[in-house]
């Protein structure tokens, strides 16, 4: 795989990610329709961690305040906490 290849894949796994379709889906079929190389189990891992880390990284006051609520480190424990926390194991 050339720079190229890992921007353009980069890419569209970040524009795809949140979108009610598959980001997975357009790792495969980009390269088939670009002629790209097959880029390998190891690299989709890295860019769907790169996505997860994207989002931990955005949203770590919130994951902060819920972890807190659930583990009683806050005295004022919130229920919207609680039930955010609750709905995302879900």
């Amino acid at each position: 795989m050339n720079t190229l290849q890992i921007i353009v894949l980069g890419i569209i796994q970040g524009l795809t990610e949140f979108l009610p379709i598959s980001s997975s889906g357009h790792l495969v079929l980009i390269p088939k329709i670009f002629g790209y190389t097959d880029q390998g189990i190891i690299f989709d891992i890295a860019v769907h961690l790169g996505s997860l880390f994207a989002v931990v990284l955005y949203f770590r006051s919130d994951l902060r305040e819920m972890v807190s609520s659930i583990s009683g480190f806050q005295k004022n424990n919130s229920e919207r906490d609680l039930k955010l926390f609750l709905y995302l194991v879900i």
